[in-house]
């Protein structure tokens, strides 16, 4: 069975992968003791995360937007997706498949492959 999951998709930034703690990102120039959180979006994908954040009801999606993301995101948005699973991440197929590829591109770049070959 499908379940609807919501996504928050920045047409600059890509798709909001979740969030991360500065005292965790050693590769980033923080502020020693900075406890902030970061937000992750898939066009800075260092990580190569493959995976994005999720909100089960639309309501929450717009509720965590417009709280956290909206001041210094203005044009982001809340996107569905039909996926599967109950995990609380949604895969890049899955986006790809609700029709959100062009803001997952480094997020696609980053799926393994089946093999290293150049046919």
């Amino acid at each position: 069975m499908m379940n609807k999951k919501y996504i928050i998709i920045d047409p600059v930034e890509g798709i909001f992968l979740g969030t991360a703690k500065n005292e965790d990102l050693n590769f980033m120039e923080v502020e020693p003791g900075d406890k902030r959180l970061v937000a992750l979006f898939s066009n800075n994908n260092i990580l190569d995360i493959t995976k994005a954040i999720v909100f089960l009801s639309r309501k929450d999606a717009m509720h965590y937007l417009h709280t956290y993301i909206i001041d210094k995101y203005p044009e982001a948005f809340v996107g569905d997706v039909e996926d599967e699973s109950d995990a609380l991440y949604v895969d890049t197929i899955a986006i790809v498949k609700s029709g959100y590829g062009e803001y997952a591109w480094d997020m696609i770049d980053a799926l393994p492959m089946q093999s290293e070959l150049v046919h």
